[in-house]
């Protein structure tokens, strides 16, 4: 992988990264690449945040809305890592989501409120359902319970947000 080859590279002889594969490394490239592509004219923000990346990832998109934005595209991924990345950032597999959001209410849709806390407390279903079970060892992982909130139509769901730090989500259905 090239992150793969990043790393050992920087490891062992830092002169020699390629210049080609180092602007495929970047945590912007998919977006990037994806606003080229469309030939989208529109802002985008690359998020790495860990194991909260997903829900600093909300966090952004509902900041953009409060500014303004009609609607704003959130894209989560990520695939496997491996060799020194592996080490410290374990992840299986591939797992993408995308959410459309805005601030236009439709009443047949679900209405998201958000809310960081220091406590994940007890009062949301965090248990985990076959699709989070599943795909455990993905580091995007933590998406699936806001996925399978939606689908199943739970009140609210806690998502990582970081280091001691929750998103909770209250979930209002039309």
């Amino acid at each position: 992988s090239i992150t793969d080859y990043m790393c050992a590279t920087l490891a062992s002889d830092p002169r020699a990264v390629s210049p080609t594969r180092f602007h495929n490394s970047v945590h912007n490239a998919a977006a990037g690449y994806w606003t080229i592509g469309a030939g989208a004219h529109v802002p985008a923000t690359a998020i790495s945040a860990g194991s909260g990346s997903f829900a600093q990832g909300l966090v952004e998109a509902m900041a953009q809305l409060a500014a303004g934005s009609e609607a704003v595209l959130l894209v989560a991924y990520d695939g496997p890592s491996c060799g020194p990345l592996g080490e410290v950032a374990p992840s299986e597999g591939l797992l993408g989501v995308a959410l459309v959001l805005s601030r236009v209410p439709c009443p047949d849709l679900p209405t998201l409120r958000m809310e960081l806390v220091q406590h994940a407390g007890t009062d949301a279903d965090d248990v985990a359902g076959p699709l989070s079970q599943l795909l455990a060892g993905n580091a995007m992982q933590p998406a699936l319970p806001l996925l399978e909130a939606l689908a199943l139509e739970r009140g609210q769901v806690l998502l990582p947000a970081g280091i001691e730090q929750w998103l909770r989500i209250d979930i209002g259905h039309g």
